[in-house]
């Protein structure tokens, strides 16, 4: 929250002077020239004195203010000289106004690093939760790895197949460590990974007959899918038990 407001400009007086011997560039007169010095303050719900020297220059002959832009360079040069002679102490003071627009700042700033902090140790800390589960990614990876190093009847196994590009998902049937083949059936409904074991569809039903097939166990043990000529079709990508 950032609150932009106005900024005035005021010209607090410091001395005025004679500008000896110059002439007027508005009637000609010699010697009847002031100048006056200010220094700039600037306001705005605070106050601020800063270093900023400016003058005027009046004629007491016509009466007149002499703009800058019709100064001389006598004008010019006697305003830079006395200019340097000029001490100024500066300040800066925050009002009523500014002093609640800082603490609203503040509150507010402070609201959204809270925020923001929050948030960032939240997804640190918290498990990344799935859909419809209460097992992280991480988690059921984890327990993937453990069901594809014992395999057993039941298992259900979501295979990527590289040459189709898509996912089936397979129901183990047989393991015969003898012969180092896992049977499998196929399905014909699809999940998408990860999901909760219980939501995946483990029915007699979901799997046809005439969708058999095989791979070798060692090689689903390392989570990949091979033709019995070891010929590699797919990654495993989780493994589900009931």
């Amino acid at each position: 929250m950032i609150v932009i407001t106005r900024i005035n400009k005021n010209h607090l007086f410091l001395k005025t002077i004679p500008v000896a011997n110059a002439g007027c560039p508005l009637c000609n007169a010699r010697g009847k020239m002031e100048m006056t010095f200010y220094q700039l303050q600037l306001e705005a719900g605070w106050v601020r004195d800063t270093k900023k020297i400016t003058a005027s220059v009046c004629c007491k002959n016509c009466g007149r203010d002499v703009p800058v832009v019709r100064w001389d360079k006598e004008l010019d040069t006697f305003f830079k000289a006395e200019k340097k002679k000029i001490k100024v102490n500066t300040s800066f003071k925050a009002g009523k106004i500014g002093k609640i627009l800082i603490w609203l700042n503040i509150l507010f700033f402070g609201a959204i690093f809270l925020l923001f902090t929050g948030m960032f140790i939240y997804h640190r800390i918290a498990p990344k939760q799935t859909a419809g589960t209460g097992a992280s990614r991480d988690e059921q990876i984890r327990q993937s790895g453990l069901f594809a190093a014992s395999p057993q009847p039941g298992d259900l196994i979501l295979v990527y197949l590289f040459d189709d590009h898509k996912q089936i998902l397979l129901k183990i049937t047989a393991v015969d460590a003898t012969a180092d083949v896992v049977k499998a059936i196929a399905s014909d409904k699809n999940i998408d990974v990860p999901a909760n074991a219980a939501d995946v569809p483990a029915a007699d039903a979901d799997f046809k007959q005439g969708k058999e097939t095989s791979f070798s166990l060692t090689d689903y043990k390392n989570l990949r899918v091979t033709a019995p000529d070891h010929k590699r079709l797919g990654n495993v990508q989780m493994v589900y038990r009931k």
